[in-house]
């Protein structure tokens, strides 16, 4: 661990003042994952589509509209204080 931070902040670099963050650093990760992409570019058609999927969705208002008029009252199933007070125990 010491290693990782004595190369991010350079300490003890002549070029570098101790402290100082090396914003040119690119993590063994970031490389990873960049080279990835570079390899297979279909990844990031891949990556929008599964966003699309779950959440750009286009919002009906009146069916959202109609679903909050249609909504039950919740009982709390004994895991609130309005529950508990309803029943002896």
């Amino acid at each position: 661990m010491s290693n990782f931070i004595s190369r991010l902040f350079h300490l003890g670099s002549a070029e570098h003042p101790a402290g100082e963050i090396d914003r040119g650093y690119v993590s063994e990760h970031t490389q990873f994952i960049d080279q990835f992409l570079v390899d297979h570019p279909e990844a990031l058609v891949d990556q929008h589509d599964g966003r699309q999927l779950y959440w750009d969705k286009k919002v009906d208002l009146a069916d959202q509209q109609k679903a909050e008029q249609d909504r039950a009252e919740a009982d709390g199933y004994g895991f609130y204080r309005s529950a508990w007070r309803a029943t002896k125990h």
